[in-house]
């Protein structure tokens, strides 16, 4: 097909998607709206729009990711990665686990799991792919994935899905419900799925990697 016949070009699309996350990040307070449309972005750039961009300008894609490595998250009533910063806020991570009583003989491996999961992250440096495959949530010891809770807001608030996705977000729509309550973390009452939407497109945006991309795509 001659590029005279494509309606528009990958690059351009790329562009328009990043620039549109960070618009929606500059937001004063980023919300549900800005994380719903920030899900249908950054499931169009997954799913290989940015990845073959990137191939396209010789600039590999490495993002800053949260080493969760350690952290007991299968022991984990709930887990939220946090670690980014929305509306000048910075979001925390956030952990529960099923606190024994004081006496109990469960309370030393309570106290080992608090002592494992740290209140501010180190960050390491992946590729898209592995970004992706990275936990940013658990829910009754069943760990999200970066996509996954992509995935599961584009899909509930944009009908962006596939068919073979269905059984996976009935299974998110059943652990959300049992956790309930601890989902919704800041003095806004936005859910944690919410949140870490907004995470992953902060983390993407931040990194020097996609900077060097963003600027290709405007030569």
């Amino acid at each position: 097909m001659r590029a005279e016949d494509v309606l528009i070009g990958r690059d351009e699309v790329v562009r328009i998607h990043l620039d549109r996350l960070d618009e929606l990040l500059r937001t004063a307070r980023p919300g549900v709206a800005e994380a719903v449309q920030a899900s249908l972005s950054l499931r169009f750039l997954f799913d290989g729009a940015l990845n073959r961009a990137a191939h396209d300008h010789n600039q590999p894609l490495t993002i800053p990711v949260p080493d969760v490595e350690g952290i007991p998250l299968d022991q984990a009533l709930f887990f939220a990665c946090g670690g980014y910063v929305l509306g000048g806020v910075s979001v925390a991570p956030h952990y529960t686990y099923r606190e024994p009583g004081r006496n109990s003989p469960h309370r030393a491996q309570f106290d080992r799991q608090v002592a494992a999961s740290p209140r501010a992250h180190s960050l390491r440096e992946v590729r898209l792919g592995q970004f992706g495959s990275q936990p940013c949530l658990c829910l009754l010891g069943e760990t999200l994935t970066r996509e996954a809770t992509i995935r599961y807001v584009a899909n509930k608030c944009g009908g962006a899905h596939h068919g073979d996705d269905v059984a996976k977000f009935n299974r998110v729509d059943r652990l959300l419900t049992q956790v309930g309550h601890v989902l919704r973390l800041n003095g806004d009452g936005l859910s944690a799925v919410f949140l870490e939407t907004l995470g992953t497109a902060w983390f993407l945006l931040r990194a020097s990697s996609v900077e060097a991309l963003r600027a290709s795509l405007l030569a």
